[in-house]
């Protein structure tokens, strides 16, 4: 198997005292993200080579998130430098009731959003690569960067994954274009990631089902169908208490719906728990598992990304594997 790349932004993030609101601290943690850095982190850590293509600015903030990414394993060699400016997100942690908050700083002005193609001619030995739908909303350059680059490499042969992550803040178009956007996507996908809400607000899907999971078994075989892709897969989140979640992950192939077992889960850092469920899917599509052992791999992966601070999942196939095990027995028990 080749590399496997990522496409997408690579942001600064700056994590105020767990609980604490800004205006309470003077000091901030600093670290880098981004799907793309998240979902390589975890590959890294299965044992995978992988490659990212971002653009970072030609400075001390561009050597440093350089660095970072270096330290979790990502091969650099393809990230393109030029500009000032790296996007900023603060990120406060909630305390149940008050839900935790995200606020964005310089993301226009950012070395990526201000990115040309010229800067990703880069596939290098590649067999896959992964992208994700907020590089569709963050502007119409890098939304053309990112249909372009998808439409050359599946020209090149790679196997193309897309994580729908449709976030509704971050668009400013008409429905209109956000559907043709997202169905350009959908139709190079060998995988993707989505979930009933997904095909609702992005391609105007509609259903009489109320229950969420007969939305799944509903909405995501016409996606499935229309658009010819072989592998959807997606997470069923349910709120226990506070911070208690159960998480269960799903697999649409054909007409076929595969669940995990409901994984129960304590939430220490909810983001990247999504990068970590779409790490084990393609973990296990690369290894050619099973659709139930795929789908009980990548949701083990995900419940354990919850667990570990920062964005990027740190777990190994083992721990993975670990935790898979453990719910059996406990299950048999």
């Amino acid at each position: 198997m080749g590399k496997i790349i990522a496409f997408g932004e690579v942001m600064m993030r700056l994590e105020v005292e767990r609980y604490k609101k800004l205006e309470q601290v003077n000091t901030l943690e600093y670290s880098f993200s981004g799907t793309g850095v998240n979902v390589l982190a975890s590959l890294e850590k299965f044992g995978c080579d992988t490659l990212l293509l971002t653009k970072l600015p030609s400075n001390r903030l561009g050597d440093a998130a350089v660095a970072y990414i270096n330290r979790l394993g990502i091969n650099t060699s393809a990230i393109a430098r030029g500009g000032e400016y790296i996007g900023m997100y603060f990120l406060e942690h909630g305390f149940h009731p008050r839900p935790s908050t995200v606020c964005y700083s310089n993301r226009e002005e950012s070395s990526f959003c201000t990115s040309s193609i010229e800067d990703y001619e880069v596939f290098q030995d590649a067999s896959h690569i992964h992208f994700c739908g907020i590089s569709l909303a963050i502007s119409p350059k890098i939304r053309e960067i990112t249909i372009t680059l998808a439409e050359k490499a599946k020209k090149e042969g790679l196997t193309a994954s897309f994580d729908c992550n449709f976030r509704p803040k971050l668009w400013k178009e008409e429905k209109d274009v956000i559907k043709r956007a997202y169905e350009q996507m959908l139709e190079i996908s060998d995988i993707c990631f989505m979930t009933e809400k997904d095909a609702i607000h992005t391609l105007g899907l509609e259903t009489e089902e109320k229950k969420k999971k007969k939305q799944i078994e509903h909405l995501l075989r016409i996606v499935a169908r229309k658009y010819d892709i072989p592998i959807i897969a997606g997470t069923v989140r349910q709120h226990v208490a506070s911070n208690e979640q159960t998480l269960q992950g799903f697999i649409v192939k054909e007409d076929n719906v595969v669940y995990s077992r409901n994984y129960p889960l304590t939430v220490y850092d909810r983001i990247g728990g999504g990068d970590g469920f779409a790490s084990g899917i393609l973990y296990g599509y690369f290894h050619r598992f099973d659709l139930k052992k795929m789908v009980e791999f990548a949701t083990a992966a995900g419940v354990l990304a919850h667990t570990i601070a920062g964005d990027s999942p740190l777990s190994t196939a083992k721990d993975v594997w670990r935790l898979v095990n453990d719910l059996h027995d406990e299950l048999e028990r």
